[in-house]
């Protein structure tokens, strides 16, 4: 399948980089559609409408969505659904949000009773796009944790319900807006590094002293690849223009015995639609004692230099031989959940699409397969 994922062009001109510059095409790339193409023609809400939100368990990065609402105007966090019924959800009082917010004992019953325009979907991985559907189905915009679904069935049956409905969905993939990769997007669009031929990619973490219920069968994790893995395989292609025609892959579980179903390492090839190719290799191997949790790595090299993003130390390196070189000026942080309301608005597009978050999560289920069958799989 083509992803219709094209490489920036640059109009045959000198890369240039002056910090006014950059600092002002960086934040402008941030509310900028992101593959251009595929964008549903969703309902909108009017820019003052007060929007209310509902969060459907907080598994993974609730605080995505949490963390940027008092940054917003008109907009509410009005419900709570429970992951499950033992769940004790006192925290939800405790929260800076949550005085008003009405607590129910499962999804179903609050997407039944509330009126609500968006919905945060953060269950255990495997149940997100069933979470999903339901949502969809009463035509309530969609933020879900990655990956949005576990199989490619339930990501086919996700699809369609989102394009049936029309709603907007996307996934929370916020490390597109983190300011080395915004930076490092912006040299590539500008031709800082000529095309991009050779790609390679890092994602550590630490494991923790445990990791939840789900992760010890595979079945309920859904994979390292899709879960760990689509951060950096979705980066190393918003961040190159360069979209993917194959991958083979190798992972496994030789550290961590009590989760048999998380994959601690994951390596991965993909072969490059216009030459090249890139690679990528995953771990929960970092130590204890390590000074942050993740590390991530990113390294474009192509036909006009080299750019090294690295996230511990916070900077992005360029070696080019055009213009000048050396450490490139970040801006700030895009926020994913207000680009998300921004497009709901009217206002911006998200620094997701719909049509790439079903995009990357169909590459990473078909990554997890090639890994699977020890053999190449064509995308």
């Amino acid at each position: 399948m083509k992803n219709n994922f094209s490489h920036p062009k640059t109009n045959g001109q000198n890369f240039s980089l002056n910090r006014r510059g950059f600092l002002g095409s960086a934040v402008a790339a941030g509310l900028a559609t992101t593959l251009g193409e595929g964008v549903l023609d969703a309902r909108q809400i009017a820019p003052h409408k007060l929007l209310r939100v509902g969060l459907i368990g907080r598994d993974g990065h609730a605080e995505i969505i949490l963390g940027s609402i008092p940054k917003l105007k008109d907009i509410r966090w009005a419900a709570y659904a429970k992951s499950r019924p033992e769940e004790d959800a006192a925290w939800v009082r405790k929260h800076p949000l949550g005085s008003q917010t009405r607590v129910f004992e499962n999804y179903q019953e609050m997407l039944e009773k509330e009126e609500l325009d968006v919905v945060g979907v953060c269950l255990p991985y495997y149940q997100n796009a069933e979470a999903s559907v339901q949502a969809a189905r009463r035509g309530i915009h969609i933020l879900s944790e990655k990956p949005a679904a576990t199989t490619l069935p339930d990501l086919a049956r996700l699809e369609q319900e989102v394009q049936k409905s029309g709603v907007h969905y996307s996934i929370m993939l916020d490390m597109r807006g983190q300011p080395i990769f915004q930076a490092a997007r912006q040299a590539v669009q500008q031709g800082a590094i000529g095309e991009p031929i050779l790609i390679s990619s890092q994602k550590s973490y630490i494991y923790g002293a445990s990791r939840p219920w789900f992760y010890k069968e595979r079945k309920t994790y859904g994979g390292t690849i899709p879960w760990v893995g689509i951060h950096a395989i979705d980066y190393m292609r918003w961040v190159s223009g360069q979209d993917y025609t194959r991958v083979a892959a190798f992972e496994g579980n030789k550290a961590h015995p009590q989760t048999p179903g998380c994959e601690d390492y994951a390596s991965l090839i993909f072969q490059l639609a216009g030459g090249g190719s890139a690679t990528c290799h995953l771990d929960f191997l970092r130590p204890e004692s390590a000074p942050t949790h993740g590390d991530d790595r990113l390294r474009i090299a192509g036909r006009e230099g080299v750019l090294e993003a690295l996230e511990v130390g916070e900077r992005v390196t360029l070696l080019s031989s055009k213009g000048r070189g050396g450490e490139l000026p970040l801006s700030p942080p895009v926020d994913l959940f207000a680009t998300f309301v921004a497009a709901l608005r009217g206002e911006g597009s998200p620094l997701v699409t719909t049509a790439e978050a079903f995009s990357i999560t169909r590459i990473c289920l078909k990554a997890r397969d090639a890994a699977d069958a020890g053999a190449w799989v064509e995308l």
